[in-house]
């Protein structure tokens, strides 16, 4: 055979039998055996050929590799800068790191033996820590987590301590009727051991949160009773347990809260939610209120904070800069006039007030609870806020607004002109919220829900065209916003709002605009080149999300009605009732659109 035309198929006698069904007879089939016999044999050499050759430049690969790594400029970062930029890459969307090897700290100990040697040896980025202790981990689990937790701390040398602590009751020993010799529940020794050896770094805690049931706030108290927490600055608890069994506050939490609180010297920040009532009232409390810079009080709406003692509770911290309540307006606790307080909080920068109504005063006429909140802004003048937040509670019904807006303009001093920041979690009719946006010239961030999906009070074209440049408005409400986030929960958003007038704004806003988050219940109209236009100005760099939520799938799947070859456990049934709210994101700011 010609070797120049050896591996031509044009040359081959088989060659009209090619891609046809033909069947060779067994004399053929000896001929193509022989045939393939020196094509075999080169294909084994050339293999051969190519697996030396690729073993050839895998030596010089890694040999080049191993002397590029030498010449690596992180390698000339000195230690001290190295660690400072380990700092950065601790998590900017809370305030405590969790024990996690996907995230930092833990996380850069995993690179190499040098970044583990200079993240052990930095103290700042094992001084925070959120701890969490579930009722199922045995003793052994308990043990380890426990002196995980002592090493962690121990890395942090002698800085302050910023801590979050969690723990969780086991219901299933405790049934709906439980005796009442049998609860609260013994915590075991382990628990305790653990408890103590978080409380043994106490004298260093600067901020901590506590979400605890109340036999472990009280562990917490008998482990740090020889404590004096000098260094606490912020302090946080939360009842954990207090939606569970048995329903409501359980006693002798107060007496704790009150105990620790006692060993407080330096406190100036407070918060307390979720069953933690102080029956003597909260301004019994071992703490020097008028220290206070941040105060945080939010419990259930039939424990909540009535009008008039907010005001008391106000009255006596003169420095705050950082105010968030929730109040519960009720027919038992009236605030009339004679009530109304002039009270001065010439340092609070934000306020968040969020109202709602007991359980018993679910009916209460809107004219006594509009009566009551607006007193509330009528009492106090706040000439340097910068930031106001008011919201109201989502399961309130038909056209029922619990704030006066209006009142608030007119008789309060919430200073509106130098607001930077405004929230609005409320039912609100048109005239007040444009109102409200016009009285806002300095406002740069904006956020509205329509919380009781209420389409006659809400954020509406209207609104969004007011904020749009344009020839026809030269001078737009707000010109300063740079961020606005509405979320709609309306059964119809069409007609409240269109994708023609969210183009015109993303656009006329593009220079300025950093964030722009909308929630909707149903879809728009938005054609081909309006998504190219947002994925554009979303490339550009604008913090952009879009998202369209669809309550139910459509019943016409092909799997709709298919029952399972097994019976469900309960978390299978839980999990297909939760399937059937649907998500469905048009734009996120980190993926692609999804049309």
């Amino acid at each position: 055979m010609n070797t120049s035309h050896t591996w031509d198929l044009s040359c081959s006698p088989f060659i009209e039998s090619m891609g046809t069904n033909y069947a060779p007879s067994p004399d053929e089939i000896l001929e193509l055996k022989a045939l393939l016999i020196q094509p075999y044999a080169e294909l084994a050499r050339l293999e051969a050929e190519i697996a030396r050759a690729l073993c050839e430049k895998e030596k010089i690969s890694s040999f080049i590799e191993a002397h590029r790594a030498l010449m690596s400029p992180v390698r000339q970062i000195p230690e001290e800068v190295l660690a400072e930029i380990f700092l950065h890459c601790l998590p900017t969307d809370r305030n405590f790191a969790i024990r996690s090897l996907d995230e930092a700290p833990l996380l850069l100990t995993t690179i190499c033996r040098d970044w583990r040697r200079v993240a052990l040896d930095t103290p700042r980025l094992w001084s925070t820590l959120h701890v969490y202790l579930p009722s199922h981990l045995s003793t052994q689990a308990i043990s380890r987590r426990a002196a995980g937790i002592s090493t962690w701390l121990g890395r942090s040398g002698t800085l302050p301590l910023s801590i979050s602590f969690r723990a969780k009751l086991s219901y299933q020993e405790f049934p709906d009727e439980a005796p009442d010799d049998q609860w609260p529940p013994v915590l075991t020794d382990d628990v305790k051991s653990f408890i103590c050896a978080l409380t043994s770094f106490g004298h260093r805690f600067s901020d901590l949160f506590l979400s605890l049931p109340v036999p472990h706030l009280t562990l917490f108290d008998e482990c740090s009773a020889n404590c004096r927490f000098s260094s606490l600055h912020t302090f946080h608890v939360q009842d954990a347990d207090f939606y569970h069994y048995p329903a409501g506050p359980i006693p002798g939490g107060d007496a704790r809260l009150t105990s620790l609180l006692t060993r407080t010297t330096a406190l100036r920040g407070l918060g307390i939610s979720d069953g933690f009532c102080v029956d003597s009232g909260y301004l019994a409390l071992p703490v020097d209120w008028e220290l206070l810079t941040d105060l945080y009080l939010r419990h259930h709406d039939d424990l909540g904070l009535v009008p008039r003692e907010v005001l008391r509770i106000i009255q006596r911290t003169p420095n705050l800069r950082n105010l968030h309540i929730r109040l519960t307006i009720s027919q038992e606790h009236p605030l009339d006039s004679a009530a109304i307080l002039n009270i001065m909080l010439p340092r609070l920068v934000n306020l968040r007030l969020e109202f709602a109504r007991s359980s018993q005063n679910i009916h209460l006429e809107s004219a006594i609870v509009r009566a009551q909140t607006s007193s509330i802004f009528r009492s106090f003048s706040v000439p340097s806020l910068k930031m106001l937040s008011i919201g109201t509670p989502s399961w309130a019904r038909g056209s029922d607004t619990l704030v006066d807006l209006t009142s608030v303009y007119d008789g309060s001093r919430i200073p509106f002109h130098n607001l930077e920041t405004l929230e609005l979690a409320l039912a609100i009719t048109s005239d007040e919220l444009t109102r409200c946006l016009s009285s806002s010239p300095e406002l740069v961030s904006f956020k509205f829900e329509n919380n009781q999906g209420i389409e006659s009070l809400c954020f509406s074209e209207s609104h969004l065209s007011a904020l749009t440049p344009s020839h026809a408005n030269p001078v737009p409400l707000c010109p300063k916003l740079s961020s606005i986030r509405l979320f709609y929960l309306p059964w119809k958003t069409n007609g409240i709002i269109t994708a023609s007038s969210i183009i015109n704004f993303v656009l006329a806003r593009a220079t300025t605009l950093k964030l722009f988050d909308l929630f909707l219940r149903d879809y728009l109209s938005f054609t081909e080149d309006d998504l190219a236009t947002l994925r554009k100005l979303k490339n550009d760099g604008l913090n952009m999300r879009l998202r369209i939520g669809r309550l139910f799938r459509p019943q016409d799947s092909p799997s709709f009605g298919l029952l399972p070859s097994e019976p469900l456990l309960t978390a299978d049934r839980n999990q297909i009732s939760s399937d059937n709210v649907d998500m469905h994101f048009i734009i996120d700011g980190t993926t692609e659109i999804i049309v």
